[in-house]
């Protein structure tokens, strides 16, 4: 087995990877309950709160709603538009041993090895196939820019990496 495509990463991916890591970590959680919490007691006590109150639930709904997503599209824009590696496009080799990851920026010594064993999960999303390295960091392979290899990827994935390892291939 030897496959190789290349990946251009763009803020729409770096964002979607991110907003994943987000709601699904404590952060988001509590960002998800607090909101909540603020709307329902906003509804509960609607008839006894002042105009200024009313205003200030409204402001506290809005920030926890909006603070994640907005601060992770701004972070994400600006990691792609700074970090040298995501100006080229990457290739991924997958060969029988490891996932090999080259980037035209990088030197030979820069470039990345993951040996098959090492891969702590692979996701799959509606968008992308997320190969974790660890609980939180991840190749990001978006799923628009392998249509045409889609199956052997996934084919290669479930053949090298342990089932256990592997959600919604």
């Amino acid at each position: 087995m030897n496959l190789e495509f290349e990946i251009k990463m763009t803020t729409k991916d770096l964002y979607k990877y991110n907003m994943r890591n987000a709601y699904t970590s404590m952060q988001g959680i509590l960002s998800i309950i607090c909101s909540a919490l603020v709307v329902f007691v906003f509804i509960w006590k609607f008839d006894s709160l002042t105009t200024l109150y009313k205003a200030l639930f409204v402001v506290l709904a809005i920030a926890f709603l909006a603070y994640i997503p907005i601060s992770l599209y701004i972070r994400s824009k600006q990691i792609v538009a700074t970090t040298d590696v995501f100006k080229e496009p990457l290739t991924f080799i997958f060969d029988e041993e490891a996932i090999n990851l080259k980037s035209p920026v990088a030197t030979e010594d820069d470039e990345t090895v993951l040996p098959w064993e090492d891969i702590y999960k692979v996701v799959k999303t509606k968008s992308l196939i997320l190969i974790y390295t660890n609980r939180v960091s991840a190749y990001i392979i978006p799923r628009e820019q392998i249509v045409d290899k889609e199956k052997e990827i996934i084919d290669a994935l479930k053949d090298k990496v342990d089932a256990f390892k592997l959600r919604g291939l």
